[in-house]
């Protein structure tokens, strides 16, 4: 017959679960110090902690950011964690509209480090010849034709979008370093 043992620390988190034939898992309480709890079957453990000798469920988590206090039985809120956690998503979106693409005059153009890259070597060849023309495939795969000096104009575009996309990222890291609760940082957009 099996037995299970829960073992769990004074403030009630289970520390650990030994399951197996009875005699085994008695051997395994004898040799341990600290408070357990036997059960015939293997209970659900998820989310539990231990109060006067029984298994009590923990409260809904309310974020990701939530972590259990033992001593108090409460969720509680690691805010410098939501910050971080918000940064990173607020990168992430700065990097796929950076890296995604950019307007000029109507039309759209990519902005992947490929395109950016081809598109500064452009910008280069009309700065040293205004007066050549160039055949550009765009986000939408039309192709247009543009002079050296539209083309510098171009360049300027997409050092503008860049430049705004940081900006902006910028502007919302203050707020996240600013927010002093989780509605404060999860009204955080980008």
């Amino acid at each position: 017959m099996n037995k299970t043992a829960i073992f769990y620390d004074d403030k009630g988190m289970i520390t650990r679960i030994r399951t197996g034939p009875t005699a085994n898992v008695e051997a395994t309480v004898e040799e341990s110090e600290g408070a357990y709890i036997y059960f015939d079957d293997r209970p659900d453990t998820d989310n539990k902690y231990v109060v006067d000798e029984e298994l009590v469920a923990m409260p809904s988590q309310p974020s990701s950011n939530h972590h259990f206090d033992y001593d108090t039985k409460e969720w509680v809120l690691d805010l410098e964690e939501a910050k971080l956690d918000k940064w990173t998503e607020i990168k992430g979106n700065r990097e796929e509209t950076e890296f995604g693409s950019f307007t000029k005059d109507d039309l759209t153009f990519q902005s992947d480090s490929k395109s950016q890259s081809r598109i500064q070597g452009a910008v280069q060849r009309s700065q040293a010849d205004p007066s050549i023309s160039i055949d550009w495939t765009l986000a939408d795969n039309t192709t247009q034709t543009f002079t050296g000096t539209e083309y510098i104009e171009v360049g300027n575009a997409l050092s503008s979008h860049v430049a705004a996309c940081h900006v902006k990222a910028t502007t919302l890291r203050g707020q996240i370093n600013s927010a002093t609760t989780l509605e404060e940082i999860n009204a955080i957009t980008w």
